[in-house]
């Protein structure tokens, strides 16, 4: 066989594999990633423990085949119409800012429910549904190997228990401003560790790029570069996003709203803003109940505009301006696998495996990230859910300097109806508190 034979022989298992590799890798890429591109702010805010750090440097390489997609994301633009020019289309339900499908009703008393409403981005609800929990053991005498009805009956009332989560939200007070763990970030200005976890999500890429240029000194290990720099862009063109409102910007309006769409809450004897409450109920018991309360002036945000992207400025840096350059990120990711695909046609022969095997590897992370709940990973809710379990309470800074109170109750229920029952007396206890 002739060199030609061989490089022709070469170049096509290449284009073989790796039509093979983009195929299974743009089947299981999950759309997640560019809402984490979209909001750094959000999805790399937690590199605080090693866990997560890991999860950040070994599972969110971009150079894979994201083409599918990628696809699906500028559709979602496409059909919320956010290409028709400033301010037009709407951001909810696109990879700028998630509906997550949950609703909620408001709880009265007298087991009273208001009509069901969209939760939106739902930010508390993903924080408890990332709160891990475990299964009580049921009393009983001790299990043998060899007692299949026993196990039987055992995992049934494992299977049956369901979480109880009542969530209240608080502004801020001095006195609990030093005593309790801040959770900052999720919007406002850009913070170094953004910047870092974005670079440890490209690290492996990085790595293979530089052993490319100092073993064999590649031109192509340039390449290795793009999905770094896609990353970084959309870094400084983030769209800037709706932050908690303080108090005295909310009195007026959330006064108008909750006359006209909430019902008006219990309040306390002085009947200032600050003591009235409202409790809600996220729907659906799939993965436990869920209750929130707070004030509505600060519960509503959340279930509301609370991290919408601002689309009023005009100008060269802009909102319009900054939608534009995210958009068009989304466009340059797709393009990041077949232009590599193409030019490391040209590649020596161990330049290109070498290619092949860093394919492999994203594919596989891919693959770990959809199946693998990857899409919470260094997340600010993960992150608030963890201080939640570990102390019970937390102090959560959205980055533009107001800060909310969470604090958490929980218990276990044996099956759903006792967890509907424990719902109903946690409702009328707590409704009867702020009567």
């Amino acid at each position: 066989m002739t060199s030609a034979d061989a490089s022709s022989l070469s170049i096509a298992a290449f284009t073989a594999l790796g039509t093979i590799v983009g195929y299974l890798g743009t089947e299981v890429a999950s759309a997640s990633i560019f809402h984490r591109i979209l909001w750094p702010s959000r999805f790399y805010n937690d590199i605080t423990t090693l866990k997560s750090f890991m999860g950040i440097v070994f599972l969110m390489p971009i150079g894979g085949p994201i083409h599918k997609a990628a696809v699906e994301v500028l559709n979602s633009f496409s059909l919320a119409g956010l290409w028709k020019g400033y301010c037009r289309g709407d951001m909810l339900g696109t990879a700028f800012y998630d509906d997550t499908g949950h609703s909620y009703v408001v709880r009265m008393a007298n087991s009273n429910i208001r009509e069901k409403k969209g939760a939106r981005n739902a930010f508390w609800v993903t924080v408890l549904s990332l709160i891990p929990w475990k299964p009580r053991p049921k009393q009983g005498k001790p299990l043998l190997s060899s007692d299949d009805e026993s196990a039987e009956r055992i995992v049934h009332s494992a299977r049956a228990q369901r979480p109880i989560f009542s969530l209240r939200l608080s502004r801020e007070t001095p006195t609990i401003a030093t005593t309790l763990t801040v959770v900052d970030g999720d919007i406002g200005p850009l913070k170094f560790r953004y910047l870092v976890a974005i670079l440890a999500s490209e690290l492996i890429t990085l790595a293979v790029g530089i052993i490319n240029a100092v073993i064999w000194h590649s031109i192509f290990s340039i390449w290795y570069l793009a999905p770094l720099l896609l990353k970084v862009t959309a870094l400084l063109f983030h769209v800037r996003r709706n932050s908690i409102n303080a108090l005295q910007q909310r009195t007026t309006l959330s006064t108008s709203n909750t006359s006209q769409a909430e019902p008006k809450p219990s309040s306390a004897t002085n009947g200032s803003k600050e003591h009235e409450m409202m409790l809600c109920q996220i729907d659906g018991f799939s993965k436990g109940f869920f209750l929130i309360e707070g004030p509505p002036e600060l519960l509503l945000q959340f279930f509301r505009h609370y991290g919408h992207p601002e689309r009023h400025r005009r100008g060269g840096f802009g909102d319009r301006a900054r939608e534009m350059a995210s958009m068009f990120t989304v466009i340059g990711a797709i393009l990041i696998y077949p232009a590599g695909l193409i030019a490391f046609i040209f590649a020596p022969i161990t330049i290109q495996w070498v290619w092949l095997g860093y394919q492999l590897y994203a594919m596989l992370a891919m693959h770990i990230y959809r199946f693998g709940e990857g899409e919470h990973i260094g997340t600010t809710q993960a992150w608030i859910a963890r201080e939640l379990l570990h102390h019970g309470s937390v102090l959560f800074d959205d980055g533009s300097g107001n800060r909310v109170l969470a604090e958490l109750q929980s218990s276990t229920a044996p099956s759903i109806a006792d967890g509907q029952q424990e719902v109903e007396r946690l409702v009328d206890q707590l409704l009867g508190v702020h009567s």
